[in-house]
């Protein structure tokens, strides 16, 4: 490129400008082995225990709304999340507080305005896993959510 003119490459070079991305397609195939080497079917197995044993938790909570779908018996036929409200809580407010306690969520429309409009709640709060989350983990997300819950319901009456 110049002041005064552009030249431009043949297909299909024209549209790969700059360096390519080295770097990225050396850590996907690193990514790709390790996964690989774990076993996808054994990850999806475990993360549908996890989503399964997250469900058990939150349903025994009163005050917790959970949206979408129960695992079926196999802990399957969803993705390993948890979307859901606390009676009388905002999401936001929710997270913030459950950052505080070391524990991330996500709270928002989660890209999902039209459904959150649909189902007239102004956002959820997801809880999401992967295969390196433990049940240990759900147990302190559990633990911090009653705390929350509790704080807030101490505050509001």
């Amino acid at each position: 490129v110049f002041f005064d003119h552009s030249t431009y490459a043949e297909l299909p070079h024209k549209f790969e400008a700059g360096t390519p991305a080295i770097e990225e397609a050396i850590a996907l195939g690193a990514a790709v082995d390790y996964l690989t080497n774990i076993g996808m079917e054994k990850i999806h197995n475990y993360e549908a225990e996890l989503t399964t044993y997250l469900f058990e938790k939150l349903n025994q909570i009163p005050e917790v709304t959970i949206y979408g779908p129960e695992p079926n018996e196999n802990g399957e036929s969803r993705a390993a999340l948890a979307s859901f409200t606390v009676e009388k809580l905002h999401p936001n407010d929710l997270s913030t507080m459950l950052d505080e306690a070391g524990v991330a969520i996500r709270s928002g429309h989660h890209c999902a305005q039209p459904l959150h409009k649909y189902l007239n709640i102004s956002s959820t709060a997801r809880a999401s896993l992967s295969f390196y989350n433990t049940r240990d983990d759900i147990d302190a997300f559990i633990v911090a959510l009653k705390e929350t819950i509790e704080f807030f319901s101490n505050i509001m009456g």
